[in-house]
């Protein structure tokens, strides 16, 4: 939260649009960076972070930051699915049963009736 709060008071303390979008840019890149290169757990944080902040100054301060939020979303769901396949490794998923097999029920399935086909 207080990177939240960081980037919201970094990018509200120029007094200018035009220096704010700059900033909002600046931090964008930074954060980019943060998400790449950081452990998983930093980069996460920052990465939150910044989307969170990219949408409230859209939405409460009026500046366009969409491109921003996007890019950073990308970035944090590359990040999302790096850190799946990480727990693949450990923890494969096993292998669907035979297609006649309807013992096993599928994972999510929302009443006994509901099965794997």
């Amino acid at each position: 939260m207080d990177k939240y709060r960081k980037i919201l008071a970094t990018v509200r303390g120029k007094q200018h649009k035009k220096d704010q979008e700059k900033q909002v840019r600046d931090i964008a890149e930074t954060m980019c960076l943060s998400v790449d290169e950081s452990p998983y757990m930093i980069a996460m944080g920052d990465g939150a972070a910044a989307v969170a902040a990219m949408y409230t100054l859209c939405v409460e301060d009026g500046l366009n930051t969409v491109m921003e939020y996007l890019e950073l979303k990308d970035r944090l769901d590359g990040l999302l699915g790096d850190m799946h396949d990480k727990m693949r490794e450990i923890y494969p998923v096993p292998a669907q049963g035979e297609s006649g097999d309807k013992s096993k029920q599928c994972i999510g399935a929302d009443t006994a009736q509901e099965e794997c086909t």
